[in-house]
């Protein structure tokens, strides 16, 4: 009886491993906890309440202010911009530019600034993360221990750039608000951690997953 449950134990290790089948309350909280919907309509509104900027400039300012907790790209800002534009809550003046086409510089309108408003008493202080990291080390067992090596020192150097830009972000603009400086002091606290669990268990990591390999696939 003892055998034949080692027996099962072991086969069903194997299954876990091989087979790409981990425990579904496990994968569920990793799927509604690290993968989120980004409002980028709210999120455009937030920067033009700040005074008004181009759409060039609002997505500088997702790569910096706001980089620690969100991310834009110019094929989602554009259409998000018209579409203000088109509901009354941003409006937009064309500014001429020598040798180059003309920019749209927009602003919030009261009615949009009303509107971000609502959206703040509104919002859930919840967190969410989209991260490929985090599905590559749900599955890190699936990895060969190159690739694996690969994905954690690069994870280390993401770590180690976001933590310089932050830091550089808080100690060269004074001007920001108490509340913009603190959303900078969350995200360094938050990077310096992570980068203290990637330099304690990355190496360690590696060791683990190719002893759990060893022992799934011995007789």
């Amino acid at each position: 009886m003892g055998r034949d449950l080692a027996n099962f134990k072991k086969s069903a290790r194997v299954a876990d491993l091989t087979q790409n089948r981990p425990q579904p309350i496990f994968i569920r909280y990793i799927l509604t906890r690290y993968i989120a919907a980004m409002d980028i309509n709210n999120l455009c509104l937030g920067a033009l309440s700040l005074g008004e900027a181009s759409g060039y400039q609002i997505k500088k300012m997702f790569e910096k202010q706001f980089s620690h907790f969100q991310a834009a790209s110019f094929g989602s800002i554009y259409p998000a911009l018209a579409k203000l534009t088109e509901q009354g809550l941003v409006s937009f003046r064309e500014e001429t530019q020598e040798k180059r086409p003309t920019k749209k510089v927009f602003s919030i309108t009261p009615a949009g600034r009303q509107q971000f408003a609502k959206n703040l008493r509104e919002t859930e202080p919840s967190e969410q993360y989209r991260s490929d990291f985090m599905v590559l080390m749900t599955f890190a067992h699936l990895l060969p221990q190159e690739r694996l090596t690969e994905v954690l020192e690069r994870q280390t150097a993401q770590i180690k750039a976001e933590l310089e830009t932050l830091q550089e972000i808080y100690a060269n603009n004074q001007r920001l608000t108490c509340g913009m400086r603190f959303t900078l002091e969350y995200g360094i606290t938050v990077n310096q951690s992570l980068l203290a669990l990637m330099e304690q268990r990355g190496d360690q990591l590696v060791l683990e997953i190719e002893m759990e390999k060893r022992e799934a696939s011995a007789p």
